[in-house]
């Protein structure tokens, strides 16, 4: 029972001793959340002529998501949050703890649903790229 234990104590102490190793001696190239990027897009609209979207991607992982929805009654949204890449999807974070999803595709950026999944429609929910 003793040599157990004390298999266990060297074991988590050499894997503390490993995670303390510096691996900043090599410059890693920027990552997409320090880089600034902005989309744009009319996405479909249940009770309006259409959402004009207005996606800004800030330096250090910060956003900014104005909607506009078009018709009579011109009613204006802005949601800040934080936002972050993981390989295939981007996820806005509100200030609020909401989270919406988009996913890359070719120049610009597809609107995903609530759960992260692609949105089964006719409609197009995509945003291009715009050159800042």
């Amino acid at each position: 029972m003793k040599k157990v234990v004390i298999a266990i104590l060297v074991t988590l102490f050499v894997g503390s001793l490993l995670g303390c190793q510096n691996h900043d001696s090599v410059s890693a190239p920027q990552t997409p959340e320090t880089m600034a990027q902005q989309f744009q897009g009319v996405i479909p609209c249940a009770d309006c002529q259409g959402i004009k979207v207005s996606l800004s991607l800030q330096q250090g992982g910060r956003y900014t998501l104005n909607e506009f929805y078009l018709g009579s009654d011109n009613v204006q949204t802005t949601t800040q949050g934080r936002w972050t890449r993981t390989a295939e999807k981007l996820v806005l974070i509100s200030d609020q703890g909401e989270k919406r999803y988009f996913r890359p595709l070719d120049n610009g950026l597809e609107m995903m649903d609530t759960e992260g999944n692609p949105i089964e429609s006719v409609n197009s929910y995509r945003l291009a790229s715009v050159k800042s």
